[in-house]
């Protein structure tokens, strides 16, 4: 069931980051040209890698100790914030470029994947109890 789930989130979360990649840039060249940066494509790919790195570790702790799911789940969420926040510090000190515009880029796709992530792993714990239920 696990690796079904695996295959599924990385799936949607491939397509996800290909469409919000693809589409965010094209809404900044068309729209917002002067506040595009270079470093843009850093944003969907810092998401794509905290997904996969996510999603393999909530397979292992799910498997391992399947009770520490959700504290798995806050775990990468508080991680994922402070890496963040980490990623646009530094970003701000050493690039600077277009920094606010960046900034607002980045929260809207930290939001979009918070919501993407919340409903997968709802799904998911739902489906989880009905499981736990026939057995």
């Amino acid at each position: 069931m696990l690796s079904k789930v695996k295959r599924i989130f990385i799936i949607s979360l491939t397509l996800l980051m290909l469409a919000f990649g693809w589409g965010g840039a094209m809404i900044f060249h068309h729209f917002f040209e002067e506040s595009y940066s270079p470093y843009y494509p850093l944003i969907p790919l810092f998401f794509y890698v905290f997904g996969l790195i996510f999603i393999y570790l909530f397979e292992y702790m799910h498997k391992h100790m399947p009770d520490k799911s959700l504290m798995v789940y806050v775990i990468n969420k508080g991680a994922k914030l402070l890496i963040g926040l980490v990623f646009m510090v530094l970003y701000g000190m050493f690039i600077g470029i277009h920094t606010k515009a960046y900034l607002w880029t980045f929260l809207i796709y930290y939001v979009i994947y918070l919501i993407f992530e919340s409903c997968f792993f709802l799904r998911f714990e739902m489906e989880m109890k009905k499981v736990n239920k026939k057995q």
